[in-house]
């Protein structure tokens, strides 16, 4: 069977998918300022007038890095709640959520590095976006906690944004300290959950 011949549009899409791999990669390390477009394209073994054929500037490239990053552990997040169907408990919602964004961080390491340390280093344009990606997110765990407060697994003096951040900050520090040999994303995911419920659950009647 002959072999079947890439066309252009597949060899552009494949350089443009791998121009991001490498910019989230370099711009999680080394930062906005310091990443340059003739570095990059050095990295991808192409001209460095040839990357601004897939992005017309560094702004374009940050920008669609921190939508793939964002995208990206939304969709891993949402996939999880997803898979539940409509008659899951809050608490089940909430405990996928916290696998999901976690499975998201660590399948989606250099896209979600990036995603979390560039926000302050964004040109205003991109830092506006994405300033207003992260308030929808943060919305959707709102309202994951009143969930749970509706359904009596949350205490009513539990502040709703100081929950938020104390998961959010729990889950997303995973990327520093995670190793698959130590134990299994689910299993911490449960220890998470089991520890925070531990906190905010209304005594045992």
């Amino acid at each position: 069977m002959a072999r079947k011949q890439k066309t252009g549009s597949t060899n552009a899409n494949e350089t443009r998918e791998n121009l991001l791999k490498l910019a989230a990669r370099t711009f999680g390390t080394q930062g906005y300022s310091a990443t340059t477009m003739r570095a990059i394209a050095e990295q991808a073994g192409i001209e460095a007038a040839s990357i601004y054929y897939h992005f017309s500037s560094k702004e374009e490239l940050v920008d669609e890095v921190m939508e793939q990053g964002a995208g990206r552990i939304v969709q891993e997040l949402n996939g999880r709640i997803e898979a539940l169907g409509p008659d899951a408990t809050a608490e089940q919602r909430f405990r996928a959520a916290v696998l999901g964004q976690m499975t998201g961080l660590v399948k989606h390491g250099d896209f979600a590095l990036a995603h979390g340390r560039l926000l302050g280093q964004l040109p205003e344009a991109v830092r506006e976006r994405q300033v207003k990606r992260r308030e929808r997110h943060q919305k959707l765990w709102n309202g994951l906690l009143e969930g749970l407060r509706t359904e009596g697994r949350l205490r009513g003096d539990v502040d709703i944004h100081l929950a938020r951040i104390f998961i959010l900050g729990s889950i997303n520090s995973i990327q520093s300290w995670f190793n698959p040999r130590k134990g299994a994303l689910e299993k911490i995911a449960d220890q998470l959950c089991d520890m925070f419920f531990t906190g905010v659950s209304p005594p045992a009647s």
